[in-house]
């Protein structure tokens, strides 16, 4: 790791580390939605073509 990296993370203010924390939960939560919907339309998808067979 850098130097300039370390100085500017002991730099960062406290709501800066908020922001950052609660912009990292947005991000999981939304792969974490994401990969649900993918999994409930591949499973339609599969029911679908399974009927129609």
């Amino acid at each position: 790791m850098s130097n300039d990296i370390l100085v500017r993370r002991a730099q960062r203010s406290p709501l800066s580390e908020l922001r950052e924390a609660r912009h990292q939960r947005a991000l999981q939560t939304s792969a974490i939605i994401s990969g649900i919907a993918g999994v409930t339309v591949a499973a339609l998808a599969f029911v679908t073509v399974g009927l129609g067979a």
